[in-house]
């Protein structure tokens, strides 16, 4: 079996978690356990008590991008792992800014993984870095490194880069998902699609040639799509033959209820405390 157990998110499907904007996901299967993302670290202490769950024998933490309410529990999390292997794609650490400032008149605030390398590296992260889709363990898959079509990429004005002549975009580069290997099909666990959801769809395809999946769960990014590209949107999932959307953190309030409107109970949210399961197996894949 294939459990995917959503510990952070900004919404709780259970009455003794709590709630944050952020996003974690742990993914059991006989390969092994594997953490996606960290939320920024507010209440996952509190969540994983809560489940009864031990941290200490995870086979690796994988890192969907930088941004600190996807890696600020790192620090919490090596303290109860010691040395673990830490997946990421090696722009991880890239400074990450959002024009938004807390302070009136201010330029804007760092947004990026609030501890550095070397502080990680202390505390026992092992860090790999894998620019492009690669399989961690035997039905597991870092995907990363995929092209961009601007008009399915969303656009966020307020993510920049510092430059030297001001802020640039920050496409967040390195934004990764994770695919899972089932029996009943492919399941696609994003922590923000940042880069956007038809792209990565489309890296499936070419890359792995995946066009079937049995579920897609987390962060879509799609609170900044006008309906029509939600549509596209939805009208790929359905070519994609999927059975359950669990969606969480980076949707969006009006996503998800155009999501919840067209796959009904299908639909669901991946709200901190859910659980969504797979039968064990593992379908064939392109070498």
């Amino acid at each position: 079996m294939t459990t995917v157990r959503i510990l952070c998110d900004n919404s709780i499907g259970r009455l003794d978690f709590l709630g944050e904007h952020g996003f974690a996901a742990l993914i059991e299967r006989e390969q092994g356990r594997f953490l996606f993302d960290t939320g920024q670290g507010l209440t996952l202490p509190h969540n994983v008590k809560a489940a009864g769950i031990d941290l200490r024998d995870l086979r690796a933490v994988v890192l969907s991008h930088g941004h600190y309410d996807h890696t600020g529990g790192l620090p919490w999390v090596l303290q109860h792992t010691g040395p673990v292997k830490v997946v990421a794609h090696p722009a991880l650490f890239d400074p990450h800014m959002t024009r938004r400032s807390d302070v009136a008149g201010g330029s804007g605030r760092f947004i990026g993984c609030p501890a550095t390398r070397a502080a990680l590296e202390r505390a026992g992260a092992r860090f790999e870095f894998h620019p492009e889709t690669c399989e961690l363990a035997p039905g597991v898959w870092f995907v990363a490194g995929y092209a961009r079509n601007p008009a399915q990429t969303p656009a966020d004005p307020q993510l920049v880069l510092p430059g030297d002549d001001g802020p640039q975009p920050d496409p967040i580069a390195e934004d990764a998902s994770l695919l899972l290997e089932t029996a009943a099909g492919p399941v696609l666990i994003l922590g923000c699609a940042h880069g956007g959801v038809l792209n990565i769809l489309d890296h499936l395809a070419s890359r792995l040639g995946v066009s079937r999946l049995h579920a897609v769960l987390g962060g879509t990014h799609l609170m900044f799509f006008p309906p029509e590209k939600i549509q596209a949107v939805i009208q790929r999932l359905e070519a994609c033959g999927v059975a359950q959307v669990g969606v969480s953190h980076c949707t969006g309030r009006d996503a998800a209820m155009r999501l919840a409107l067209h796959f009904g109970p299908r639909f669901s949210h991946a709200a901190a405390g859910s659980v969504f399961a797979a039968p064990s197996g593992s379908v064939a894949m392109p070498a």
